[in-house]
This record gives structure tokens, C-alpha cells and sequence, in this order.
């Protein structure tokens, strides 16, 4: 409040010292600071008695950096009473979160042992932690998946070393229960895209992992379409983003993922153009491709 110039409602939080008529007065928890005075024509009763921890919400006005503050009292909430009724609603996100990672952990599938995965991923409720670090961790029971999948990655393409197939999928991991979707769906997509090749570069420029294009790659605010952490968002990001899409206008999750694989391929104005998977021999192969390897991965083969 020391700083703007102008007219604002806003949020204050402090213990009122008294007050004056119909004037509240705030003590400003800074010694130097100026205690705050603001008019409140129709203060309530209980806001006259004594001392106490409240939550104002004012209009604020100074005309110049060296005015006074002006403030009008525009509703009033005792501190005790906020913090109950924000300690309840921080209650019912909880729950909400975990009824999302719950549902999460149902699409969260299992690759095949026949590509050298084990056959069944655990049932779990594992989720992406930001860390104070800003990392990410895995619940345990999905980081102890990492090293499985990591031996399927090297076995689809040995030139990729331990250490980035191990990076590789860790991050699928991570993303597939961030967003939603099926690791094996992704690790289906990045076959038929680069082979797991970080450093892959398509004719047409796609680039990394999962083949972004320079545009839709910026557009998924992916700065390095080379980093492994990065790329992998994006592709993620952009999968989650057509599944839903068609998934909903269809209304079939089978239709909808060939239409969200043909639109990772070729671009959603392309399918709108064509009313489906468009007649590009490219696109229908990929398409064909990725479903085989996600049939196989998931042994419905």
C-alpha cells in the first residue's frame, strides 16, 4: 500500500488498535510505518471493541507518491473466522486433487513385457511433487518403474546411452501422470517419432524426442526442442491436448485417439479439412504405426 498511485480495492490483513468515531485504526507492524486509518461509516459493532486480528477489504486512494492514503471500509471479516472457512476450502481442493490423481492412476497403464517392460504397472496414485528444489519426484512405487522402462528404451535403440534412457524415462513417467496419459502411449508416439533420438531432425525440421515443429513448439512454450525435459512437456502437453479435444467431440476414446494421433502428425486444420484422418500416406501410416506399437505395449497383441 506504499507504493501504487491511484484508486484500489484491495485485501488487508492486520489488528485493529481502536477506533475513532467511525474511523478503524490498523497499527502498521513497521515502527516507522504510519498507522492505517480507514473510514468505515457502517462499522460493525463487534470491529469498535478492543483489540483484534482482521481482515479488511478497502478502497484505497492516493492522488501522488507523497499523499496520504485514503481508505473506505467495504466489508470486514474477523481473522479467526477466515482462517476456518479458507482451512475448508483448502480441504475440498485436497480432495478434488486427489480424486484427479486417483483417475490419473487408472489411465497411468502397463508396457508389455514382450518389449522388455515388466507386464503390469502397479494401480497407484503417484503424482508430479514440485519439490523446493524445483524438481520433480515420483511417489515410489512408479520411480521403481524407471528402471524397466529404461531398459525397454536401450533396447529399442542401443545407441542411446544408460544415462539418457534413464533420463528418458523418468520424464515420461513424470508427464504421463501430470497430464493425464497413458505412459505407454507416449513411449508409442516417441518410437514412431524418433526412437527415443534426442537429437533427431525430421526433413521438414521437426525436432528432438517427440518431433516438434519449430512453431508448435514455441506455441508450448518449449524453448529447446533438444532438452529432453523440455521436449517432452511439449509432446505430452500437445497429446493431452488432442485427446481431449477429439475424445469429446467424438465421443468414442478409440476415435478420438486416431484423430489425435493424425492431428500430432499433421495438424489439427489439416484433419478439420479432411473431416478425419486426412488422405496423406505419411499421416495414415504414423497413425497405423503408433497404434500398433501402443497395442503392442500394452499387450493387447
Amino acid at each position: 500500500m506504499e507504493s501504487f498511485v491511484g484508486s484500489r480495492d484491495m485485501e488487508v490483513r492486520g489488528r485493529t488498535t481502536g477506533s475513532i468515531g467511525n474511523v478503524i485504526i490498523l497499527e502498521n507492524p513497521d515502527p516507522a510505518g504510519r498507522e492505517l486509518y480507514v473510514k468505515a461509516p457502517l462499522m460493525p459493532d463487534w470491529l469498535r471493541t478492543g483489540s483484534q486480528n482482521v481482515r479488511l477489504i478497502v478502497r484505497a486512494i492516493r492522488e501522488s507518491e507523497t499523499s496520504l492514503i485514503t481508505a473506505e471500509l467495504l466489508g470486514a471479516v474477523a481473522e479467526p473466522s477466515i482462517a476456518s472457512w479458507e482451512a475448508k476450502q483448502a480441504e475440498e481442493v485436497r480432495k478434488v486433487e486427489e480424486k484427479k490423481k486417483a483417475e490419473a492412476a487408472k489411465r497411468q497403464g502397463s508396457i508389455s513385457s514382450r518389449g522388455g517392460v515388466s507386464p503390469r504397472v502397479p494401480n497407484v496414485t503417484s503424482q508430479v511433487l514440485a519439490s523446493r528444489a524445483g524438481s520433480r519426484a515420483l511417489a515410489p512405487e512408479v520411480q521403481a518403474l524407471v528402471p524397466t522402462y529404461a531398459g525397454f528404451i536401450q533396447k529399442q535403440n542401443k545407441r542411446i546411452s544408460e544415462a539418457k534412457s534413464y533420463q528418458i524415462a523418468q520424464t515420461v513417467l513424470e508427464f504421463s501422470v501430470y497430464f493425464g496419459v497413458d505412459a505407454r502411449l507416449i513411449m508409442a508416439l516417441l518410437m514412431a517419432e524418433s526412437n527415443f533420438n534426442p537429437n533427431a531432425v525430421s526433413r521438414a525440421g521437426a525436432r528432438g524426442l517427440g518431433q516438434l515443429m519449430p512453431g508448435t513448439a514455441a506455441g508450448l512454450g518449449v524453448g529447446n526442442s533438444f532438452n529432453i525435459e523440455q521436449n517432452l512437456y511439449g509432446t505430452a502437453k500437445l497429446l493431452r491436448g488432442h485427446l481431449e479435444n477429439y475424445t469429446s467431440k467424438t465421443g468414442d476414446s478409440f476415435r478420438g485417439l486416431v484423430l489425435a494421433l493424425a492431428a500430432y502428425n499433421a495438424g489439427s486444420g489439416a484433419v478439420r479439412r479432411h473431416g478425419g484422418v486426412p488422405p496423406y500416406r505419411e499421416t495414415q501410416n504414423y497413425v497405423r504405426k503408433v497404434v500398433e506399437n501402443y497395442r503392442r505395449l500394452t499387450g493387447a497383441d
